[in-house]
């Protein structure tokens, strides 16, 4: 492998990584840039992962098969190298330790995510810690190997082997990407992927870039919905969360304190029978994409139904990581579609969970469910049950018929 920097010919990828880390100083950044001088090739690359899966994919003819080379550093900064025979070994890492480490990985890698960082952060974060890992990892080899003495060629073998399905076993490269995040994700967790609905179609204008002008063209009008059901599914896969959802309250005579001392709940079907059926709280509102007070005020609000199980205590629904989204849509589209499109799926689903009911891995028997109660702002719950949008109208409440002049009087 030829450095492109001083033509240095060098017997592997990871050894000309770490040349132009500690040679010529490159580290990993946005302006990073790495070309590959082998014969007829100038590809650029940004990231050393990149790079180097480059070298050992296209390249393989320039590595050495016969012999591993350990590099170090000397006082004047120049490499020194020694060439080590290499031979197979039996001695295989743990698979349950190699599957642990990528699982505390991959758990440090969702944390970022849910906290909300951009995609391309962390996909930098994720290639630091990949080199991170490899340079730990290199570390350790050389201080391994100096260790020996030059003749003990059958150590350095095996200590050359098992390093080698070390660097095979970086966990930062099954996270590299993401789709090979969600992949791992999935297969670990398991997520519910948001379906795309279609609601109709539509006549817009759209610019003609060829003929710059604006032509009418059909747009089809669609909103995504999360699965209840397989949410469901996925929070009851959590142990913890599972410890959680058996029921604490226990009601007092004359003394209201949850929607359980209520004799809705009392005389429901549902919930007077069953004391673990599944309490669901949907929340509607809207909010602003963009500039709340810019010229694009309205025309990218968007619309979101969450939900919440009543089941868990007030203190763990309260935080967002149990707060979950149930549907997406354009606040124009209901205007123009109406709620019922919009809720279909929904109820369809709510059907199901009230006959058929969902297996679940805390209970042996099928456990049902149903809605137990809607919230959300004034405007967004006029808008959902088609009462008055406008609070200036003379009955502007939902709750009772005072007329709006009394509003300021009333006791």
């Amino acid at each position: 492998m030829r450095c492109f920097v001083c033509q240095a010919e060098l017997k592997s990828s990871n050894m000309l990584v770490r040349h132009l880390r500690l040679v010529h100083g490159y580290l990993p950044g946005r302006n990073l840039r790495l070309k590959s001088l082998q014969t007829g090739c100038g590809s650029v690359f940004g990231t050393f992962s990149g790079f180097r899966k480059h070298l050992n994919t296209k390249h393989t003819e320039y590595l050495d098969q016969q012999a591993e080379t350990d590099v170090t550093l000397n006082g004047a900064g120049e490499v020194v190298a020694s060439n080590v025979d290499e031979t197979p070994t039996s001695s295989e890492p743990s698979r349950n330790s190699e599957k642990s480490t990528l699982d505390k990985c991959a758990s440090a890698v969702a944390q970022l995510k849910a906290a909300g960082l951009s995609q391309s952060t962390v996909n930098s974060f994720v290639s630091s810690m990949e080199e991170v890992f490899f340079e730990i990892h290199s570390q350790a080899k050389d201080a391994a190997l100096q260790c020996l003495s030059p003749q003990d060629t059958e150590n350095k073998n095996k200590i050359e082997e098992s390093f080698k399905q070390l660097e095979n076993g970086n966990p930062f490269k099954c996270l590299n990407t993401e789709t090979k995040r969600n992949k791992h994700f999935k297969e670990k967790w398991g997520n519910a992927e948001p379906v795309e609905k279609v609601l109709g179609t539509r006549f817009d204008s759209r610019r003609n870039k060829s003929t710059r002008t604006y032509d009418q063209v059909i747009i089809t009008d669609k909103f995504s919905y999360v699965p209840i059901l397989e949410t469901l599914k996925n929070i009851f896969d959590n142990l913890e969360l599972t410890n959680m959802f058996k029921p604490r309250h226990i009601p007092k005579e004359g003394v209201y304190k949850d929607i359980k001392d209520a004799n809705y709940f009392k005389e429901n079907l549902l919930f007077s029978k069953e004391n673990d059926a599944l309490q669901i709280q949907l929340f509607y509102d809207d909010f602003e994409t963009a500039n709340p007070l810019g010229s694009k005020k309205g025309i990218h609000k968007l619309g979101a139904i969450y939900f919440t199980l009543r089941n868990f205590p007030p203190i763990f629904n309260s935080a967002l990581i149990n707060i979950h989204l149930c549907a997406l849509f354009h606040a124009q589209d209901i205007k123009r579609y109406g709620f019922n499109l919009i809720l279909e799926p929904l109820v369809n689903d709510i059907k199901v969970l009230e006959t058929e009911g969902l297996h679940i891995s805390m209970s042996e028997s099928v456990i049902h469910g149903t809605i137990v109660q809607v919230t959300g702002n004034n405007l967004g719950l006029h808008g959902l049950f088609g009462c008055v949008e406008s609070f200036s109208a003379r009955y502007c409440c939902r709750f009772c018929l005072l007329e709006k002049t009394c509003f300021q009087t009333v006791l």
